[in-house]
């Protein structure tokens, strides 16, 4: 019998639509041999609505919102999704295992994972505490660097602190980070919230414009032309780290409007800097997988990289730029990329990562929750 998955996809976050894009890529990925699939979209106001598939005249799968039918969870086993159509129950059916595929804000925070947790069923991916210090810039770099992971300098501070030293904030930025230096929202992703900044004027306009994004901002020091850099962890009873690839962006840096909208940015699989420096080939290998147990990750992530130098430092070196728990899934996204060049389709990483979720609530599902 095929097991039921649950693709949940969409949500409140900024990577709203790419999270509608990644959800058709695993749609039409997944084997449907051995999977049955069921859609939920989470509307940008928070309401969870049916999602069914249909083939389009490409000959390709697209979810099609059911807005009338809502969706409700219930704790019952063996009907654990309840849809509802103006208030009166259309059907109940039992979702085996879920994937979400909500990038960013809701998604990679924790928030939907705890609601899985409730429901007591696997569910792809990192669990509730990893994925929450994971989106966190603030606490993955504070995290990391006390484990001896090179990161860039780096201060932060909340809105309230902003608001009331703000003069004493930006001396202090001026004198440990210099100038050039980023400026991010603490919890979001896909480079929404992110600014290089070039003088004092930039970073007080820039600060103002990440905390409409976040209530917490992280400053960090630049590194100078880098080349930037990922590697796809993907975990199949052991931790498998990917070749790295580069991506080169279009813009400055890898903003959103280089990662989606102009289409310009190209990448480098393998990164052939690598390929001829065994050292660094090594160090990107060791470091993301160390990266993906030190944050406690399960199933997937992606670790970025940029290589280069920086103001202080002016030998070239490998820095951590951060970790996505839940890395795009769509034509253009490097997390497939990357694997797909290890000789891993599409179809069998989907496969690995419900097997691997699998076996993560099987083995969680021994832990003794009663005391007597």
């Amino acid at each position: 019998m095929r097991k039921k998955v649950c693709i949940i996809f969409g949500g409140e976050s900024v990577e709203h639509e790419i999270s509608i894009i990644s959800a058709n890529s695993i749609l039409n990925n997944i084997d449907k041999r051995k999977y049955k699939v069921f859609g939920i979209f989470i509307s940008k106001d928070g309401e969870f609505h049916e999602a069914v598939y249909k083939i389009n005249k490409s000959l390709k799968y697209n979810f099609i919102i059911k807005k009338r039918n809502k969706i409700l969870f219930s704790s019952n086993v063996n009907r654990n999704i309840v849809i509802m159509n103006k208030n009166e129950v259309q059907s109940k059916t039992k979702i085996d295992i879920f994937f979400p595929m909500v990038h960013g804000t809701g998604g990679e925070d924790g928030k939907i994972q705890g609601l899985l947790e409730l429901l007591n069923k696997p569910y792809v991916g990192c669990d509730v505490g990893s994925s929450s210090m994971c989106m966190d810039k603030i606490l993955t770099k504070e995290t990391l660097s006390n484990k001896l992971i090179r990161t860039t300098g780096f201060i932060h501070f909340s809105r309230n602190e902003w608001k009331d030293n703000e003069s004493a904030i930006t001396k202090r930025i001026a004198k440990k980070i210099d100038f050039p230096c980023f400026v991010k929202a603490s919890n979001l992703g896909s480079s929404v919230g992110v600014y290089k900044i070039r003088n004092k004027k930039e970073l007080k306009d820039k600060v103002r414009a990440a905390f409409k994004f976040s209530e917490r901002i992280l400053v960090e020091e630049a590194v100078l032309n880098p080349e930037e850099i990922e590697v796809s962890v993907l975990e199949d009873k052991k931790i498998i780290a990917s070749t790295p690839g580069r991506v080169f962006p279009s813009d400055d840096f890898y903003s959103y409007n280089a990662k989606y909208v102009d289409g310009k940015s190209t990448i480098e699989i393998p990164y052939k800097r690598a390929m001829n420096v065994p050292s660094l080939m090594r160090e990107l290998e060791l470091t993301s997988k160390k990266v993906f147990q030190i944050l406690l990750c399960s199933g997937m992530a992606r670790v970025d990289f940029l290589f280069g130098s920086t103001k202080r430092v002016k030998k070239p070196m490998l820095y951590l730029s951060e970790v996505n728990t839940i890395p795009g899934f769509t034509e253009i996204s490097m997390f497939p990329k990357l694997l797909n060049n290890e000789g891993l389709k599409l179809k069998k990483i989907i496969d690995i990562l419900i097997k691997s979720a699998e076996a993560k609530f099987k083995k969680r599902s021994k832990i003794i929750t009663d005391y007597y």
